[in-house]
């Protein structure tokens, strides 16, 4: 395409975004989350970067979404999904969480829920996890050519494909390099579909998708069809067809954001901006971390000061007995308690061992005996096979059952094991348990209960997070 038609494409995307920009801008400051046009918004949320990565700066939509795309409710609808909810406008605002509460861990266990439900569409899935699982389920997909096409297998299709190339910013790994061939012959049998069908969305789609494996593909006539029928106001209607009628903002803002997307590839052709890095998430980590930071706030009297330092130690890595000057001495109950916190943290049992002036491959101390005793004591500890399927199935009970004793015996009792995948059930009241810390206020031994479980729970689910700080 020449100079002359590039700049046709930024004009008209530039009218796209202007429309979009007026809309968003009409919503209430701040937009409650009950709002009709939440998911509007959210899916203006989840384009916008994609927009900035192909111009290869920020876009401006961008800055306008983040006016009421807020860090408050991206939280707010992480509750409701994390509670069970599932409309579309609430997948969408967790799908466009990432631009303000990426770091926010209410907003990570409600991407890990999303991820493990099954009933959800799978580009939704895909968005949220890069398990190979889904990725061969999505390669199946693209590559299987359909008996009969609808507006929602398309949508399916493009979406899909649109996550595994990360919307141009990188050329996927498919199983086989005929792979290719049958997803370019599907989307050519769905290009024909949509341009017959006048469906707008579809076009602007398969359009941008059929760019993304071949970027001198002719899209030029899809081109042709969609920008002749962009209204007056500045969107983009559902059908191909002329009309002038301005439209809302819920009506107009799934083919405007779709066009306006083909109408960016069209004109910078390429993805210019930096590569998307996956940020693999550790909820649970940060749940720690931020009831840590709640209780090392706090009053800490000096009969928990002893729990509280090898709590805070266990969880942060840094020294809390030389802060907290707790006791030096430890009655045999506390002291079995204390070394269940430390056991598999080596930072934790050192300080605890220097503390109470425990010396290293000493003897066991009174009241403390198994592995427990072994670690805190410096000795080597043998990791047994992988967790027997009779524990495993009791895990899964206690999950099921919401009996968070039970649960949490079977965590310490997995800690003797080799590390595993956990159940849905497991993982469920895993996020079950990490809501409930960052919401709830509790006295500071339930406090302290909490902060020993999740990081538990986050050595036997996140190993990976302790390993990169320790590096």
């Amino acid at each position: 395409m020449d100079g002359s038609w590039d700049q046709l494409m930024r004009l008209l995307s530039n009218r796209g975004l202007e429309w979009l920009r007026q809309r968003i801008m009409a919503l209430p400051d701040p937009c409650p989350l009950d709002h009709p046009d939440i998911g509007a918004l959210a899916l203006v949320g989840q384009i916008a970067p994609v927009l900035s990565g192909l111009r290869g700066r920020i876009s401006p939509i961008e800055v306008i979404v983040l006016r009421r795309l807020t860090p408050d409710l991206v939280r707010q609808g992480a509750l409701r999904v994390l509670d069970g909810a599932r409309d579309d406008a609430l997948v969408r605002l967790t799908l466009a969480g990432g631009l303000v509460a990426q770091t926010d861990p209410l907003w990570q266990l409600a991407c890990e829920a999303l991820a493990d439900d099954p009933a959800l569409p799978l580009p939704h899935r895909l968005a949220l996890s890069d398990d190979p699982v889904l990725l061969a389920e999505a390669e199946a997909v693209l590559t299987t050519l359909p008996t009969s096409i609808t507006p929602d297998h398309v949508a399916q299709v493009a979406q899909l494909l649109m996550q595994l190339y990360h919307h141009g910013a990188r050329r996927p790994r498919l199983s086989h390099p005929r792979a290719y061939t049958l997803i370019f012959d599907h989307l050519r049998m769905l290009a024909t579909w949509a341009q017959g069908a006048g469906c707008t969305g579809s076009v602007a789609r398969i359009a941008f998708c059929l760019r993304l494996l071949d970027d001198d593909h002719p899209v030029a006539d899809m081109l042709s069809d969609l920008i002749q029928v962009q209204r007056p106001d500045g969107s983009f209607p559902v059908k191909l067809g002329f009309a002038t009628a301005d439209q809302t903002f819920a009506d107009a803002v799934q083919p405007t954001v779709h066009v306006a997307m083909a109408l960016h590839m069209a004109a910078w052709k390429r993805w210019r901006g930096p590569a998307p890095v996956w940020l693999q998430p550790h909820p649970v980590q940060a749940t720690a971390r931020q009831l840590a930071d709640r209780i090392a706030a706090m009053d800490i009297p000096n009969a928990q000061a002893l729990h509280a330092a090898t709590s805070l130690t266990r969880a942060t890595g840094e020294n809390w007995f030389a802060r907290l000057s707790p006791a030096r001495h430890a009655v045999p109950d506390d002291l079995t308690r204390l070394g269940r916190i430390c056991f598999r943290d080596a930072v934790a049992a050192r300080h605890l061992r220097a503390w109470l002036g425990l010396t290293r491959h000493g003897d066991r101390p009174s009241g403390l005996d198994g592995p427990e005793a072994a670690w805190l004591t410096g000795r080597i500890v043998a990791i047994a096979t992988p967790l027997p399927d009779a524990v495993m199935r009791l895990w899964d009970r206690a999950a099921l059952a919401g009996d968070v004793a039970a649960f949490t015996d079977c965590a310490r009792i997995a800690q003797h094991h080799a590390d595993g995948p956990a159940s849905p059930a497991v993982r469920a009241m895993t996020r079950r348990l990490c809501v409930e810390a960052l919401t709830q206020d509790a006295p500071l031994s339930r406090m302290l209960d909490s902060l020993d479980r999740l990081t538990l729970l986050s050595r036997l689910f996140e190993p990976e997070a302790k390993a990169a700080a320790a590096a």
